[in-house]
């Protein structure tokens, strides 16, 4: 009789009459079975119900491995078996790791454009100040740029806004014009002495900030608005960056300096726009006092000759015009002639 000799595991024996016979599972163990023989193996659970012939009975999992057995199983899945491809390494978890370059990458490499190791303190300074200066230069102009085209579209309305025509004063019949002085008003001004024993409040105080001066027109909203920056400045080629890590710092560096640049451009126009609007209605606010009586009129005196010069130059009809003393406050109101003058101040 033929015998055969199985290393089994774990194994579900159908005989041919359709009654199952369940095999246990086995670490290791050899049977030797003669031909035609049914053999039965010891199971650790109960036997499943009997299926009809030409069926398979599932078998139950087997239990999880233990700790003990797992680290009794390291050393066998470290052999380099498991380990086929030569370099590879066994990781503890999966991570993505840092994705390799593209094709397209490798195809772009251009000299000079290896990665550079952290700067030196020495080029890093000298790195940052162009990149900085350079940006600011770029977005002081880009920013005085989209200002001017903004003021461009409201021109009509600044024109009526802001309109010095009906302010400035002629001087004489010619073209000489006089600007008003300047007037400011502090309200609610209190002083306290340093004993604490005197208080001193006032409501209004003018105080004159500029003189008047003559002129051949009036002022313009453009003079005070209007700026105009030049291109940046190409830096030098030693302050340009060379590796890849110095264009990443650069680009930083520069949109900081952009950054400022802008912010610098907002900052000045505010401040041109404030002396603008303190301009205007300093001297309106003389005009007001003029009729209110609180401010004397500058005292203006001609000088007029007939012929001036000669030999290679003459000047006919030659009048000079100067402003002889300049107008000071008032302290004593003309009886009836605070018509304009602030409410509050009265």
């Amino acid at each position: 009789m033929r015998k055969m000799a199985l290393f089994l595991s774990s194994a579900i024996v159908v005989t041919a009459a359709g009654s199952p016979t369940h095999a246990a599972s086995v670490s290791t163990g050899k049977v030797v079975i003669e031909e035609g023989q049914h053999v039965r193996l010891p199971t650790s659970s109960p036997s499943p119900p009997p299926a009809r012939s030409g069926t398979l009975v599932p078998e139950p999992q087997p239990p999880q491995p233990g700790a003990d057995q797992v680290d009794g199983a390291d050393p066998a899945l470290a052999n380099p078996i498991n380990k086929p491809v030569t370099g590879a390494s066994t990781l503890d978890e999966v991570v993505g790791g840092e994705a390799p370059p593209s094709l397209e990458a490798l195809q772009n490499t251009r000299p000079n454009d290896e990665p550079g190791d952290d700067l030196k303190p020495g080029r890093s300074t000298q790195l940052r100040e162009a990149a900085h200066i350079y940006g600011a230069q770029g977005g002081l102009a880009a920013r005085a740029f989209a200002i001017n085209e903004m003021l461009r579209r409201h021109e009509e309305t600044l024109d009526a806004t802001y309109d010095f025509r009906s302010i400035v004063l002629p001087i004489g019949s010619g073209q000489t014009l006089m600007q008003p002085p300047i007037v400011t008003e502090a309200q609610m001004a209190f002083a306290l002495n340093d004993t604490g024993q005197v208080a001193h409040e006032t409501e209004c105080v003018f105080e004159i900030t500029r003189e008047a001066q003559l002129t051949s027109a009036p002022p313009d909203w453009r003079t005070y608005l209007v700026r105009t920056w030049g291109k940046p400045h190409h830096p030098v080629a030693a302050a340009l960056p060379r590796t890849k890590a110095e264009v990443s710092h650069w680009n930083q560096w520069v949109a900081e300096g952009w950054a400022d640049g802008e912010k610098q451009a907002t900052e000045i126009f505010l401040s041109d726009l404030s002396r603008l609007q303190r301009d205007i209605t300093g001297m309106a606010r003389y005009r007001v006092l003029l009729n209110a009586g609180r401010v004397e009129e500058p005292r203006v005196v001609f000088e007029h000759q007939d012929a001036v010069g000669g030999g290679d130059t003459l000047h006919l009809n030659d009048r000079t015009i100067r402003i002889a003393s300049q107008p000071g406050l008032q302290g004593h109101v003309r009886r009836g002639s605070d018509y304009g003058y602030p409410e509050h101040c009265r």
